[in-house]
């Protein structure tokens, strides 16, 4: 009886280790090494996306992750870009997004110069995506030094109704959405209107671009960048949404604010490198947000402005996209299998005490040798809340009981679904994230004891307090 028990854990011990090994270092990574992708489009079993570069780069893929380059669009620059943004001579072509539109795919692109608002937004024309089928069909909008707006990032959807529009902008006065002509591309010739979506003028030089409006289930979301982009790690950019029920907004954020008035709340985030030689994250500044519905589900695609395992490289990311009850979208993280960093002892991790496998067994901060007993499996169990388990105990993280307290004891125990082992992440500002146990309806959290930088610290549960011993990060590298 004991040598069948014995193969039995041996086998489970090989298959979970071959699971392991098969999942990447970040399973939402691609090999896409490029700034501002657009939305991901599907023709056939083909995806195709296209990014900033010369000539505006394409890419082609069979399974979303592994893609090959398919040189640019534009050979030489379209003829507009002479006359409209002279200063740029090197055919470089900004943030292109790609959409169908009347039985036709329309790229658009845009041409300016950083730092400038002299910019135009252009439209060219495929019937179906090959790579030197694009034929140009000019300028759609530009804007000059005396314009209190910027050209740029556009994002062309459809409404409720099957109606083109067309949002951009880039810091300046923010975000703006024109009526696109389905059949010409062009701006409507019976709408003319310019309409205000968004800005972020609390910050200096209101820092908000790449914009993305995605219709959804009755609602408008419009996805925008706040922050600073291109300076690697250095970057601040990350992604904000709100929504609306008109196309035209106004687009409020979940506090109820509207994003006219600076509203935004946080869709994703990161911890970026401060230059005080504290750990950041393995991949810094989210920006540049597109949806993918695919017969598997909802997808989000995005780039991170620095990524540690591609040299410091931009590079495009696509995770699942999850609806909460409430309506509101949501990234979910991949699987992992994650480091769970402290804020407060930031060389340290979530260990279980002395690598227990055994339930019951508690955990606490220790800093990183490698151990199983300090890597993490998130498993998305839906309205923003996981189950986290041991890769080395293959138990699941949960409050003592099963009833989340203040000092209540965390421990490992094998998982069945209770609500002391689901875990809400929360993320904030400065992209750390608060551990919220739902059997403590968000109100308890995932606490290093009294705050303490010692090695050995118990890791349990305390009320919601605001304070960095309750922040964590979920690190692969």
């Amino acid at each position: 009886m004991k040598a069948s028990v014995l193969r039995r854990l041996s086998l489970a011990c090989f298959l979970l280790g071959t699971l392991l090994s098969l999942v990447p270092a970040n399973a939402m990574e691609t090999n896409v090494l490029t700034r501002d992708p657009s939305t991901v489009i599907q023709r056939g079993n083909e995806y195709w996306v296209y990014g900033t570069g010369r000539g505006i780069s394409q890419f082609s893929s069979t399974d979303r992750i592994h893609w090959t380059r398919q040189g640019h669009v534009f050979a030489t620059a379209p003829a507009w870009v002479a006359t409209t943004v002279p200063a740029n001579t090197n055919n470089f072509s900004w943030a292109p997004d790609v959409h169908l539109v009347n039985g036709k795919y329309f790229l658009y692109y845009s041409y300016s110069t950083m730092g400038s608002n002299e910019s135009g937004i252009g439209v060219a024309i495929s019937p179906d995506l090959d790579p030197s089928s694009w034929v140009d069909q000019g300028l759609v909008i530009r804007s000059t030094r005396s314009d209190n707006f910027n050209t740029i990032d556009p994002c062309i959807f459809e409404d409720a109704n099957g109606g083109a529009w067309l949002s951009f902008g880039s810091y300046f006065s923010g975000i703006k959405l024109i009526q696109i002509d389905p059949q010409t591309g062009k701006q409507s010739s019976g709408n003319r209107t310019i309409y205000n979506l968004a800005t972020h003028f609390q910050a200096p030089g209101n820092p908000i671009e790449a914009s993305c409006v995605f219709y959804h289930d009755g609602c408008y979301y419009l996805f925008v960048d706040w922050g600073g982009c291109c300076a690697g790690s250095l970057s601040t950019y990350n992604i904000r949404v709100g929504r609306s029920k008109d196309v035209t907004g106004p687009y409020l954020d979940k506090s109820g604010k509207e994003m006219m008035q600076g509203g935004g709340s946080l869709f994703l985030g990161s911890v970026w490198d401060h230059d005080t030689g504290a750990p950041f994250d393995d991949e810094v500044g989210p920006g540049h947000a597109a949806i993918l519905h695919d017969q598997d589900g909802w997808w989000f695609s995005y780039h991170e402005e620095w990524a540690r395992d591609k040299n410091g490289a931009t590079t495009m990311n696509i995770n699942r996209l999850a609806w909460d009850a409430d309506g509101w979208p949501r990234l979910v993280l991949g699987p992992g299998p994650y480091k769970m960093i402290s804020a407060i002892s930031i060389h340290d991790c979530l260990d279980v005490v002395k690598g227990s496998t055994e339930e019951g067994a508690g955990v606490e901060t220790w800093p990183y040798e490698g151990s199983d007993s300090q890597k993490w499996l998130l498993s998305y169990q839906g309205d923003g809340y996981y189950a986290i388990t041991g890769v080395g105990s293959g138990k699941a993280l949960g409050a003592a009981g099963g009833v989340a307290k203040p000092g209540s004891k965390v421990e490992i125990a094998p998982f069945k679904s209770q609500d002391g082992q689901l875990w809400y992440l929360e993320q904030h500002d400065n992209g750390a994230y608060s551990i919220l146990n739902r059997s403590g309806n968000k109100t308890i959290a995932l606490d290093v004891g009294g705050c303490s930088r010692n090695d050995g610290t118990p890791v349990n549960l305390w009320t919601v307090n605001a304070q960095i011993c309750q922040e964590w990060s979920f690190r692969v590298r």
